[in-house]
């Protein structure tokens, strides 16, 4: 099993290149199961934006780290 922390690092080099987490936003990394799901926040510009509330959400197999799915928002 590994660890948030190390959930964090895999979900941070699955997205490197390809989304830029906004500096300063929230991570969220949840045990879910057998998954971890990691979400990098997005933080909306204006009250109105629409679209999702996440710049990117990684999820993993929580035994062997092993990168599942790759959702981009923006």
């Amino acid at each position: 099993m590994i660890t948030e922390t190390e959930a964090l690092a895999i979900a941070r080099k699955a997205i490197e290149g390809k989304i830029e987490p906004e500096k300063g936003a929230p991570v969220k990394v949840e045990q879910q199961g057998d998954h971890y799901v990691v979400t990098f926040t997005h933080i909306p510009s204006s009250p109105n934006e629409r679209g999702p509330d996440y710049a990117a959400q990684v999820t993993l197999d929580a035994r062997t780290g092993k990168v599942l799915k790759v959702y981009a928002g923006s």
